[in-house]
């Protein structure tokens, strides 16, 4: 059999000799062939001097630098850490998998983190996520708005009792909806679906018990106060004490509004 890759243990011969294949000469290999190899190798060694040099470079030294920085923090471990957390406070999370990882985003933010996102992604099987296009209402039923409930409910209850809710912006949030008829498939089917959805908004001076909006009466269309994603991030700009006009430039220097065209919609806002 052919052996396709190299071996860096496979150097010692039965007779005792060491030998790296890769190291011995290929006879197809002509003087002009390596001069130009070696003219190549020259040309990437000054682009990368030339790169190494430049401003952006430089930026992203800086924060690789971070991001190590964090992997090595003693205070990130403990923070991820959650056997120092009581079981009836995991339990009133709810001991899954968004459960947990929403308590562990509750310890990041103690632990001095200012942003933080916790994702409901697909585990053991695919289909376990919020992607009901079929098996609809006993994945609903059974799954995903019991552990969502409990674990929402203990981050709120839980940033509440520890003095953190007020300061704590919580903002439960999806890429879109789901159709308003169902699919004729097993269990119940909904598509994707951008036209109408909700959120959920707390903390951090958001409005609390307030609902804002309405649809129709099949919830395909918004019929009051239509709020588009970039309003809610003008609005959390906003409660984050930055002006949500404040101009940033992209790389080839065209001015761009962080909120983009958002507005604050004070009917959020407590």
């Amino acid at each position: 059999m052919v052996q396709e890759f190299r071996d860096p243990y496979g150097g010692i011969q039965p007779d005792g000799r060491f030998e790296i294949a890769a190291a011995t000469p290929d006879e197809n290999l002509t003087l002009d062939r390596l001069d130009r190899r070696r003219s190549l190798l020259g040309q990437l060694d000054q682009a990368r001097r030339q790169l190494d040099a430049g401003e952006a470079v430089r930026g992203f030294d800086h924060y690789r630098g971070m991001a190590y920085s964090l992997l090595t923090s003693p205070r990130m471990r403990e923070a991820l850490d959650l056997r120092h957390e009581p079981a009836a406070v995991r339990e009133s999370y709810g001991m899954t998998l968004f459960g947990q990882g929403a308590l562990v985003a509750r310890r990041l933010v103690e632990a001095g983190s200012r942003f933080v996102s916790v994702f409901w992604d697909e585990y053991g099987l695919a289909d376990s996520a919020w992607d009901t296009h079929y098996q609809h209402y006993p994945r609903m039923k059974e799954e995903l708005c019991p552990s969502f409930d409990r674990a929402y409910a203990g981050l709120i209850q839980d940033l509440e009792a520890r003095g953190l809710l007020a300061e704590t912006a919580v903002l439960c949030l999806s890429e879109h909806g789901r159709t308003p008829q169902l699919s004729n498939v097993k269990g119940g089917g909904r598509d994707h679906w951008s036209r109408a959805y909700s959120a959920i908004f707390a903390g951090g001076g958001f409005a609390a018990g307030r609902v804002v909006g309405r649809t129709d009466r099949i919830a395909g269309d918004v019929v009051q106060t239509p709020v588009s994603p970039k309003d809610v991030l003008a609005t959390t700009y906003h409660l984050l004490g930055i002006e949500p006009a404040t101009m940033l430039q992209d790389r080839l220097g065209r001015p761009i509004p962080i909120g983009g065209d958002g507005i604050v919609r004070r009917e959020l806002l407590a």
